[in-house]
């Protein structure tokens, strides 16, 4: 059992089209960076126990990582793969260097953290 499915993806987070062929990998990379940004409090045995705001901002940011990963090479992002330059057509992209001239992308979503900022799982501290 997951935390979301593809109808809840698409019926309630309302994603961007994601093939039904990628969805299960993409669900399950999301779900484990998203339990990792929580430093691993979540699981589907306790999710219940939170308050249901809670709950659903858990489970979009999953949406949101899913999304993320869809739109930046799939699966594959979380395996370190980084294209520098990517043409097809008439369109090209080439990812921009930072100060250090790295170009790495962070593998977590930025929705996805922001969904998980007010509920208090990205806290690094104890917890009871």
């Amino acid at each position: 059992m997951s935390f979301v499915d593809k109808d809840y993806y698409v019926d309630t987070f309302h994603g961007e089209s994601v093939s039904d062929a990628d969805f299960p990998s993409l669900l399950e990379r999301a779900t484990e960076i998203v339990e990792e940004m929580c430093s691993y409090r979540i699981s589907e045995s306790c999710l219940a126990k939170y308050p249901q705001e809670v709950q659903e901002r858990f489970k979009k940011a999953i949406c949101a990582q899913i999304e993320y990963l869809d739109a930046n090479g799939g699966s594959d992002m979380d395996n370190g793969v980084n294209l520098q330059s990517v043409g097809l057509g008439k369109f090209n992209y080439s990812r921009a260097a930072d100060g250090n001239g790295n170009s790495s992308q962070s593998i977590y979503a930025p929705r996805a953290w922001r969904y998980l900022v007010p509920t208090g799982l990205l806290y690094r501290g104890e917890y009871l």
